[in-house]
C-alpha cells in the first residue's frame, strides 16, 4: 500500500463487494489496483510483471536474502500479486500460497494482473486469521501485507495473530510485515506487536513514504556478512530490475548493531 498525489489513471474496471470498491486503473503503461481511493494497493508493469514498482515491495523481497534456502512462501494479502510475480521470477521452484479475503481481488489479480495459479502457486479466498489457524503447514517465508481502503488491517498490529504466524514458520523461517505508519503512535504500536510475538528477534527497514518493513525471525537473528548481502542483492536486483543493493545497504545501516551482535548471541545465548 502506498499513497500517491497524482491521478490513478484511466479506470478500466470497477466492482464492489461487502468491503467496498475494487478498481483497476491504467496510467503510463502500468496498471494499478485501488480500493476506491487514490491509494495504490498494487502497481503492475505488463511488460515486466516481476519488476516491483513500489519501494515497500522491493524492501519485502529482501526477505529472500535473510534465509539460506527458501522453498516455500505464504502471502497474507494478495493485492494485484506483484510480490508473487517477483517470487516466481526469483525462484521458479518455490511453492507459494497466497491468501486474500476478497474473491474479487483474487479474480482481478488473475484477469488484469496476469496471475496464473499452477502446481507451484495456490490462491485461497479466506480470512488471514482463520487460514493461519486452520492450515498447520510450515513456511520458510511469510509476507504479511493486509490493507483495507482506509489503511492497515487491525491484524497487522495484533501480537496474538503475529504469534500464530510465528508458529507457521519453519525452523529458520522469516516473516516480513509491511507496516505503513502514518504517525509515531502507529509505528510504536507496530513495534509493540512484533516484539510481543518475536521478542528481540526483529529487524526493521524504514522506507520513504511512511512504510517500515519488520523482519521477524523464528530463530535467532541471522549471521549477515555485509559484502555477501550486497553482492546477492545486486544479483537479485538485476534479475528483477530493481535497485535492491541500495535497499540492502540501507537495511545494513539501520540494523548494523544488532546484526554484528548476532554471532555473539549465538555463542553466548541468553535464553
Amino acid at each position: 500500500m502506498t499513497e500517491k498525489d497524482q491521478s490513478p489513471g484511466v479506470l478500466i474496471h470497477r466492482e464492489e463487494d461487502d468491503l467496498g470498491e475494487i478498481c483497476v486503473h491504467e496510467r503510463d503503461g502500468k496498471r494499478y489496483l485501488t480500493f476506491g481511493n487514490r491509494i495504490e494497493q498494487s502497481c503492475f508493469n505488463p511488460a515486466r510483471p516481476w519488476q516491483l514498482e513500489h519501494d515497500y515491495t522491493q524492501g519485502m523481497i529482501l526477505g529472500l536474502l535473510l534465509h539460506e534456502d527458501i522453498r516455500s512462501a505464504l502471502l497474507l494479502g494478495l493485492g494485484g500479486g506483484s510480490l508473487v510475480h517477483a517470487l516466481r521470477r526469483s525462484s521458479p521452484q518455490m511453492n507459494i500460497e497466497a491468501v486474500d479475503c476478497r474473491m474479487g481481488v483474487i479474480r482481478i489479480a488473475r484477469e488484469y494482473f496476469d496471475l496464473c495459479p499452477d502446481k507451484k502457486l495456490h490462491l485461497h479466498c479466506d480470512d488471514a486469521e482463520r487460514f493461519i489457524g486452520h492450515h498447520p503447514v510450515l513456511h520458510d517465508l511469510i509476507l504479511v501485507d493486509l490493507y483495507l481502503a482506509e489503511g492497515a488491517h487491525a491484524l497487522q498490529q495484533d501480537g496474538d495473530f503475529l504469534r500464530r504466524c510465528q508458529e507457521r514458520l519453519s525452523e529458520n523461517g522469516v516473516l516480513l510485515i509491511n507496516q505503513w505508519c502514518g504517525t509515531q503512535r502507529d509505528a510504536d504500536n507496530a513495534r509493540l506487536a512484533t516484539s510481543q510475538a518475536f521478542g528481540d528477534r526483529v529487524l526493521h527497514l524504514h522506507i520513504r513514504g511512511g512504510n517500515q518493513i519488520a523482519c521477524c525471525f523464528r530463530g535467532r537473528l541471522p549471521k549477515v556478512a555485509p559484502k555477501t548481502l550486497f553482492a546477492e542483492a545486486r544479483t537479485l536486483g538485476m534479475k528483477l530490475g530493481i535497485p535492491l543493493e541500495r535497499l540492502a545497504r540501507s537495511f545494513w545501516r539501520q540494523n548494523a548493531a544488532a546484526l554484528k551482535l548476532a554471532p555473539l548471541r549465538e555463542k553466548h545465548p541468553v535464553d
